[in-house]
């Protein structure tokens, strides 16, 4: 099976007419403080002209928002995965996944603890993305972590029973290279830009590597 693919960082109509035409499992948008911010008015304008097929899911990125904020953006959004992308605690994701009745995604930056950072977070959250983490930007650097690393992610997933996402970097260049490891999902927001505008020929150019890269383990 192909990893689940989460396309992240839409902040424009055109942005969401591109990737609800692509092979996306997830759709991120981001509510924190970002270059690809949005706010939920603009992203329920969008919406009304924008229709998600009925396997995508819309996934808000927040970064140590509060619980008011937060539901102030789902009494206006229908998400369906909130995504905590900062240093949330373990008792804040509890709160929201207690109070909200929503799937929860924990970010976890690569550091030497991250590994035993997941389990803390595991009775709260249905998925982890693990991420890199650039001076004081929270993600969408572009920029990607060691991905020798990635097998004791992968590892802790399975020992949780939580699926691993991996994000940072990602590009057609490189997304070969990620795929043999065999995470459960990709994320990627930059790598599918042109120009600062996600792009269908870059995310047409990773589909194609990952099915390559399918087709070669089954032969």
């Amino acid at each position: 099976m192909r990893p689940l693919l989460k396309y992240c960082g839409n902040h424009s109509l055109a942005d969401l007419q591109h990737v609800v035409k692509s092979n996306a499992d997830y759709i991120g948008v981001v509510f924190a403080e970002s270059k690809r911010r949005v706010t939920p008015l603009e992203l329920f304008t969008w919406l009304a002209e924008v229709k998600l097929r009925p396997e995508q899911k819309l996934v808000g990125l927040f970064v140590n928002a509060t619980f008011s904020e937060i539901e102030n953006v789902i009494s206006k959004i229908p998400l369906d995965i909130i995504q905590c992308h900062g240093n949330e605690t373990v008792s804040v994701v509890r709160e929201l996944k207690e109070k909200l009745n929503l799937p929860i995604w924990k970010v976890i930056h690569h550091d030497e603890e991250a590994v035993q950072t997941m389990e803390q977070y595991a009775p709260f959250v249905s998925a982890y993305v693990i991420d890199s983490k650039v001076k004081d930007q929270w993600g969408g650097t572009g920029q990607v972590f060691d991905w020798s690393h990635i097998p004791s992610y992968i590892d802790e997933g399975i020992h949780l029973n939580r699926p691993v996402f991996i994000a940072g970097g990602i590009n057609g260049e490189n997304v070969h290279e990620l795929v043999a490891y065999q995470p459960d999902g990709i994320d990627i927001s930059s790598g599918i830009e042109e120009d600062g505008s996600k792009s269908s020929v870059k995310m047409t150019e990773i589909e194609k590597r990952i099915t390559e890269h399918e087709h070669n383990l089954s032969r």
